[in-house]
């Protein structure tokens, strides 16, 4: 006789029509109006079924847009620590604020002023900036993929697959969007994606600065920067107040 688990994993069913339509029109946070872009790899989080609907369910909730307000839409998936009075500074984050701080001016960046940044105004509707992602579905690394577990979708097997449907139209929508609002600065953060990535939505030749530790390049309107991604080991926040010194030099 077969044993019955007493308490079996009931595996949350993600609405793949909504699912298809997020992978497909959301971008990131923030507004195409700003002067600063930052384009990285993927949104980070997704550590369930659970938690990726909750996100799917509260895009759909507040009209499916293509950028969201950073605080606005955390906050309505269960994610207010990030936005508190004193909040924690997500270590991403806290990276590219430092750079956005150091852009603007700041000199020397301070902890508290990441710490206010974050709080009051990272990525909103209003803001000079944007937060983009090439590939949208929120993973908590590269090594795990939870989507084949809760959707049908075929595209979505395995990252792989994923990977290989979705870049040609995201990169293709990215190219677009840089054409139209033409940002003075747009920085990708990862060397990992350059050349199969970064360099094709830049269309413009991003030669190395080993002075930086960065790639450079620019058409009539935008200045194109390549540098380490917050994560990466051993890159102290020095790295990015330099970029951030660098934009505001050119």
């Amino acid at each position: 006789m077969l044993s019955v688990p007493k308490n079996p994993i009931i595996m949350t069913t993600l609405d793949d029509d909504l699912l298809n339509q997020f992978a497909r029109t959301f971008y990131g946070y923030g507004t195409y109006e700003g002067d600063y872009w930052l384009i990285g790899m993927e949104e980070g989080g997704g550590n369930s079924c659970d938690e990726v609907d909750a996100r799917l369910k509260a895009w759909d909730e507040r009209g499916k847009r293509e950028l969201e307000d950073i605080d606005a839409y955390h906050q309505a998936f269960g994610v207010s620590d990030l936005f508190q009075p004193h909040p924690r500074i997500q270590p991403t984050w806290g990276k590219l604020i430092r750079l956005l701080l150091a852009a603007g001016g700041a000199e020397p960046v301070e902890t508290q002023q990441v710490r206010e940044f974050q709080r009051d105004h990272l990525a909103r509707s209003t803001s000079n900036h944007c937060i983009l992602e090439l590939f949208p579905l929120p993973s908590p690394s590269t090594n795990q993929w939870l989507y084949a577990d809760c959707s049908q979708l075929p595209y979505l097997g395995n990252r792989d697959h994923y990977r290989a449907f979705v870049s040609p139209f995201r990169v293709a929508h990215l190219q677009a969007q840089i054409r139209l609002h033409r940002p003075l600065y747009v920085v990708f953060y990862s060397f990992s994606y350059r050349v199969n990535y970064w360099e094709k939505i830049a269309g413009v030749p991003l030669k190395d600065n080993p002075d930086l530790g960065c790639a450079l390049g620019r058409n009539n309107d935008t200045m194109f920067v390549i540098m380490k991604h917050p994560a990466t080991k051993g890159i102290t926040s020095d790295y990015y107040d330099r970029i951030g010194r660098l934009l505001r030099r050119r």
